[in-house]
């Protein structure tokens, strides 16, 4: 049984965009999580990423993305991008393991954490032995 879920940035973009075309078949894989009691988690990168985007992209007001921002840290359990994930990271983008950055912070979060799966719609994501799944048909 999965207990420890890590969730990729477009996976919460996902779920408080409605306009985007996987946010119901993530929030029900969310939702489908958090019913059967697993700890879903993210880092605190992707909170600064998710507002950005609510409001320049999906074009909420600043009161919807902030409602959106309270929704998020309701469900999941904030990771902080310390020295350690950073250098980590960057020794993945460096020795050529992993060429994005971002994919590579998340990748060390979820190592950080134990993760069992991580949930991600991004197709160049590289995972060295945590499996990976994706909300998309």
């Amino acid at each position: 049984m999965l207990s420890n879920i890590y969730v990729d940035t477009n996976i919460i973009i996902d779920i408080c965009d409605l306009k985007r075309p996987s946010h119901m078949s993530s929030l029900k894989i969310i939702r489908d999580y958090a019913e059967d009691g697993c700890e879903l988690y993210i880092n605190s990168d992707s909170l600064a990423t998710l507002f950005y985007i609510l409001r320049n992209q999906a074009k909420l007001s600043f009161e919807e993305a902030i409602e959106k921002m309270y929704f998020v840290r309701d469900i999941f359990t904030l990771i902080s991008i310390d020295d350690s994930i950073f250098y980590e990271a960057l020794a993945l983008c460096e020795n050529n393991i992993c060429t994005d950055y971002e994919d590579a912070t998340q990748y060390i979060c979820a190592k950080k954490v134990e993760a069992d799966i991580i949930v991600t719609n991004d197709k160049g994501f590289i995972s060295e032995d945590i499996e990976l799944f994706s909300t998309m048909s």
